[in-house]
């Protein structure tokens, strides 16, 4: 899809920063040399939404961020459920997250970036219903 993406990510002081970044910059790679293609090198992430046209944000991306009303820290609670692997390039190897832990800061981020709904509306919970579905939250290795 394009356009750009949100991501969720642990801050790099976070334990988990080091030990994914790890796993995806060294670890996996080296158990896989000749995949192909190469995986990219890519901060640890869960994708949030992609598709946010660029113009919804224009030349002022932080100011944007910065006026969705995400929710706190600690009411997001990603909890990983299992590694996985599919025939998709981005899934070939990653991490299932649970949906409720982060159903709520990906639906505002759908919500203003996507859909045009300042709160989540019924077309962002229908995105969330087809998210969960079709993959829902995860977290790629390679």
């Amino acid at each position: 899809m394009p356009g750009s993406s949100l991501w969720l990510t642990p801050p790099p002081t976070h334990p988990l920063h080091a030990v994914i970044t790890k796993l995806i910059e060294a670890t996996l790679p080296a158990h896989f040399p000749d995949e192909s293609p190469r995986p990219p090198s890519f901060s640890p992430h869960l994708t949030l939404t992609s598709g946010v046209d660029p113009s919804t944000y224009g030349d002022q991306p932080q100011e944007w961020l910065d006026s969705i009303p995400f929710p706190a820290a600690s009411k997001v609670a990603v909890r990983f459920e299992s590694v996985k692997s599919q025939d998709v390039y981005y899934r070939r190897c990653y991490i299932k997250c649970g949906f409720d832990g982060a159903k709520d800061v990906a639906a505002i981020a759908r919500a203003r970036g996507v859909e045009g709904e300042d709160e989540v509306g019924p077309k962002t919970q229908a995105w969330l219903s087809e998210w969960k579905q079709a993959f829902g939250p995860h977290v790629s290795l390679m």
